[in-house]
C-alpha cells in the first residue's frame, strides 16, 4: 500500500527523492512567528491601580500603546 502511494508537494505529483528532499527542508526550516528585528525585553514594572486599569481599559494591545507613548517621550527627551 505504501509503495502504491503517490507523493505529492504543494499539490504536485514528486518522485521519492523530491519528496524526501522537501520533507528535509521542512524539517530543518525554523517554525512559529519570525524572529523581531528589535525583539522586546520582558521586565517587571509596578503601577498605581488606578493607571494600570485606566489603561487596560482601552482594550487590546495596551502594551504596545504604552510602548509607543514611551519611546515617543524617549525621542522627544523627556525621558532621562
Amino acid at each position: 500500500m505504501v509503495a502504491r502511494a503517490t507523493l505529492t508537494v504543494d499539490g504536485k505529483e514528486v518522485s521519492r527523492p523530491a519528496f524526501d528532499a522537501a520533507v528535509k527542508a521542512d524539517q530543518t526550516r525554523r517554525l512559529g512567528r519570525p524572529r523581531a528585528i528589535r525583539p522586546k525585553v520582558s521586565t517587571t514594572i509596578r503601577f498605581d491601580a488606578e493607571l494600570l486599569a485606566a489603561i487596560k481599559a482601552t482594550g487590546p494591545g495596551w502594551q504596545t500603546r504604552v510602548n509607543d507613548a514611551l519611546r515617543a517621550d524617549m525621542k522627544a527627551g523627556r525621558l532621562k
